[in-house]
């Protein structure tokens, strides 16, 4: 299976990318995890510089987004996308890419959810300063409070995405950048939209029962 994720930061792409990519076998590509792990390396070579802007709320040029999730997907046969492509440039050249390969996307999932309840959702938000697991306080808290379940490191606010100001340029440049590709692929009949608003088992099975005529 060949999936897409989109939606606003915060609404749970990568909660639902982690459980479809064990559900599938597949691996979760997150563009954010993807910056994260290039900050991570200490070394401050370019693509390191501009993963900073971006994660800063700066947009990623279509080559460097581009670069980053074919380096991720070309030895793959399947995939769950999460931030990418974040403009019909990177749509189209992903269709491209997946075209030379005798392939092309099974899917598209397009998560809904309010401003409010998405104001509340990325708050809540924490991950892990030792090994980057992700929480929420009130729909997936950590079992001993401010710590990681998987390595004790301490939990606190991605401090380049969900800073109040950060979080503000990124949702802007989500509704002008990103939005669009939703029209891209709703013409090309792959888009499914999902409520994202319930906890993430009952959106997670939203998904799985708009994947049932495929899988």
């Amino acid at each position: 299976m060949r999936l897409i994720l989109l939606g606003p930061p915060g609404v749970g792409k990568g909660t639902q990318g982690a459980r479809l990519s064990q559900a599938l076998s597949v691996p979760s590509v997150s563009t954010g995890a993807l910056l994260r792990a290039l900050i991570a390396t200490g070394n401050e070579t370019p693509r390191v510089q501009e993963a900073r802007q971006i994660l800063s709320g700066a947009f990623v040029s279509d080559t460097f987004a581009n670069q980053l999730a074919y380096e991720a997907i070309q030895a793959q046969t399947g995939f769950v996308l999460d931030g990418y492509p974040r403009s019909v440039g990177q749509a189209v050249a992903l269709e491209a890419f997946l075209l030379e390969r005798g392939t092309a996307l099974d899917a598209v999932f397009l998560l809904r959810i309010s401003d409010q309840v998405l104001a509340g959702r990325v708050a809540g938000r924490r991950v892990c300063s030792e090994c980057g697991a992700t929480y929420h306080l009130v729909i997936a808290p950590p079992r001993q409070e401010g710590h990681c379940d998987l390595c004790g490191g301490g939990l606190a606010l991605r401090p380049e995405e969900d800073q109040p100001e950060k979080r503000f340029l990124r949702r802007q440049l989500y509704e002008t950048q990103t939005a669009p590709v939703c029209a891209f692929y709703q013409e090309r009949g792959l888009l499914r939209e999902i409520d994202a608003e319930g906890l993430p088992e009952v959106v997670y099975n939203k998904i799985c029962e708009s994947l049932s005529g495929l899988i």
